[in-house]
Parts: C-alpha cells; sequence; structure tokens
C-alpha cells in the first residue's frame, strides 16, 4: 500500500523534461529558483504526507525521511505507519518493506515504468522547474514566500487526474517546504517538508535496506 501510494504521487504530476514556454516572470523565478537549488549537494529532510481519500472519507497519514546525494544517490524512507525504504543508485532500484522484509532489486532500464517514475522524480527533487511548463499553466500566488501554482494542460497526461498543483519554497528560496496536489475526483495530497538539511554529511545508513 504505501509503495502504491508513493508511486501515485509521483507518476501522477506527468512531469516531462522538455523545456515549455510561459509568461516572462514565471520563466524569471524558476530559474532564479533553479540556480538556488543547483547549488544543493546533498539534502536531508524530513515529510509528512497526507492522502485524503473523498470515497473512503479518510486519511492516510505518512512519514518519513527523504535523502539526497548527487550524482545518483536518492533514498526515500517511510517510518510511520509501516517501514518501507526505497533506494535508487545509478540504474538499479532497491526496495524494503515491514511486511514482507524482503529486499527486491531491478534495473531501472529493464522496466520503463519505474525508469519513467524515478526520472519524473528526479526532475521535481532535482529543481529543473523549467521543464514543468512543457505540461503545465503556472502562474504567481505569493512572491513572499514563494508560493506558485500549476495547471495541467489538456495535453498533459496527469490533464484527466490532476486539477492543479500548488507549491510553496522555503524563506531561503533553496528547498521546497511544502507540495500540495488537488484530484479530479476530490481526493488530495499535502507533503510537507520539515528540518530540512542542506549540504550536510548523510549517513550511510541512509543508503540501506533493513
Amino acid at each position: 500500500m504505501l509503495k502504491k501510494f508513493f508511486f501515485i504521487f509521483i507518476l501522477s504530476l506527468g512531469f516531462s523534461p522538455s523545456l515549455g514556454y510561459s509568461d516572462p516572470e514565471i520563466n524569471f523565478l524558476l530559474g532564479r529558483l533553479e540556480e538556488k537549488i543547483s547549488g544543493v549537494k546533498t539534502l536531508e529532510t524530513e515529510f509528512i504526507q497526507e492522502k485524503k481519500l473523498i470515497v473512503f472519507n479518510n486519511t492516510v497519514v505518512l512519514k518519513g525521511k527523504v535523502f539526497i546525494q548527487e550524482p545518483d544517490l536518492f533514498a526515500w524512507h517511510t517510518d510511520k505507519p509501516v517501514r518501507y525504504i526505497m533506494v535508487v543508485k545509478g540504474d538499479i532500484i532497491r526496495q524494503w518493506d515491514e511486511d514482507t522484509r524482503q529486499v527486491q532489486s531491478l534495473s531501472l532500464s529493464r522496466n520503463p515504468t519505474f525508469l519513467v517514475a524515478v526520472n519524473q522524480m528526479k526532475v521535481w527533487f532535482s529543481g529543473k522547474y523549467s521543464s514543468l511548463l512543457n505540461d503545465y499553466e503556472a502562474k504567481i500566488i505569493s512572491s513572499k514566500p514563494i508560493v506558485l501554482e500549476f495547471v495541467p494542460k489538456p495535453s498533459a497526461t496527469s490533464f484527466n487526474i490532476i486539477k492543479k498543483v500548488r507549491m510553496a519554497f522555503q524563506d531561503d528560496e533553496r528547498y521546497i517546504a511544502r507540495i500540495d496536489i488537488e484530484e479530479k475526483n476530490q481526493d488530495s495530497t499535502s507533503l510537507v517538508f520539515i528540518n530540512t538539511k542542506i549540504n550536510s554529511p548523510i549517513n550511510p545508513s541512509a543508503w540501506e535496506l533493513r
């Protein structure tokens, strides 16, 4: 279940690696954010993810950590309600969950679905936000702190799923503070990042599955 929620969150954003064009103010702002985030070589942050399910009148809350180390290490740890770990290094993705207590390894190049998900995830966490403009109409909701809203274009793969995405940045503009996704079926997801550490050494245990 946790893996399902994680990949729905990533895939539903429907990122594309090609550059689009929008209002000059948006392009300038996204360029400024990308420049600041390009200086981030390591990142460790806690997250709280809430998924509201209208059909079941229920909210699923996940808590954990995200770790990033350039050029090719990424880890997503969910600690509550149950433990799940995903580590990506180069072409290999490894997963472990508390239910099975088994480690699964696979090659991204041989699994197109996972490859798409991971590539989109890298766009999100690497700060290459200009690529969003190919599939989204963007507007500035707030300039201090920066809050941006993205609405899928009819040609976007996420158009039939996502109503809008809002992204809020930390005051120093060096990383994301919050993401809110509103779906067309009235479900919603919020992801809040707290206690973020930038360019600090990451404990090697972050890349272990146990």
